[in-house]
């Protein structure tokens, strides 16, 4: 620690209120405005800003629903659910999530795979609407 409290790891040559020079990997945990003993390898009590974050997927992407055999669940099944649990299926509830917290990666998944399956639901929409309107068209040419 510098006479300004700056403080250095591995240095002397201290240009900013913490400057890390080294080699190899930090062992144990890293805890911001946390207790000791986090179980994180990171771990931030407050906000974090980034330019840019990029997180490996294990989770797999949903290209899956575009299949030809994924089934959607049908209409009427997902109101029940919804009136039901008060959220949609595969995704968690408040009340988990303030208890567990969630994961971006896999929540970032779940909402592209619900995002796609509103997809097909308006692609199938639109087809019965336009059948709908070839059968008025064509009332109205016998009247």
């Amino acid at each position: 620690i510098d006479p300004s409290g700056n403080v250095g790891i591995g240095t002397t040559n201290l240009h900013a209120k913490l400057e890390v020079n080294g080699t190899g990997h930090f062992s144990g945990h890293v805890g911001i405005g946390t207790s000791p003993g986090t179980t994180y390898a990171l771990d931030v009590v407050g906000t974090i800003r980034a330019c840019k974050v990029i997180a490996d997927d294990p989770y797999g992407w949903c290209d899956y629903v575009f299949e030809d055999n994924y089934k959607l669940t049908n209409l009427e099944d997902l109101e029940i659910f919804i009136k039901t649990n008060k959220h949609l299926p595969e995704i968690p509830s408040e009340a988990e999530v303030m208890q567990n917290g969630i994961d971006l990666g896999e929540m970032d998944a779940k909402l592209l795979k619900k995002i796609e399956e509103l997809t097909l639901y308006i692609i199938e929409q639109n087809k019965q609407l336009i059948e709908q309107n070839n059968r008025i068209k064509a009332l109205e040419k016998n009247k």
